[in-house]
């Protein structure tokens, strides 16, 4: 099996698995790339870290311009998984759904209702605390991803 070379990029910022990702990148020498506003700057992170700008899309664009198709981005925003999608990257959830590309289109709607109600004020419940169950999925998920790619 021809082995290929990605990159998995982390939107950080409110990533909930850092630990996870870097303890399966790292056994397997696969280059992590947490991306995060200077907000989240810390001296102790690491040369792992890119620091961007503050602003509403400054870490999904950092992202978008530099993923290549294969690569593994670790992200909540649905926004930015569509269009990463659309460039041949794999995008996962941080409770380990593997997002598909014939899911877009559901996604995008979703969001769009959800945006409705918020305009009218009526707000959801955030979502619910990641388990331990959540965060062996990731793992499982992440590790598939891997394997799949050869790595």
């Amino acid at each position: 099996m021809t082995k290929f070379t990605l990159t998995i990029w982390v939107d950080a910022d409110s990533c909930p698995v850092k630990e996870e990702i870097r303890s399966i990148a790292y056994m397997q020498t696969i280059p992590v790339r947490f991306v995060a506003s200077y907000d989240h700057y810390s001296p102790d992170l690491g040369e792992e870290w890119t620091f961007v700008e503050k602003g509403q899309d400054a870490v999904d664009l950092f992202i978008l311009n530099h993923v290549n198709p294969g690569d593994v981005v670790v992200t909540q925003d649905l926004s930015l998984a569509s269009l990463l999608l659309e460039r041949g990257v794999y995008v996962l959830t941080p409770r380990g759904k593997l997002i598909k590309s014939f899911e877009v289109e559901s996604i995008m709607h979703s969001k769009y209702i959800r945006m409705k109600e918020k305009r009218r004020g009526n707000y959801g419940k955030g979502p619910a605390a990641l388990t331990r169950h959540d965060r062996m999925l990731f793992k499982e998920r992440l590790s598939d991803i891997l394997h799949e790619r050869g790595m």
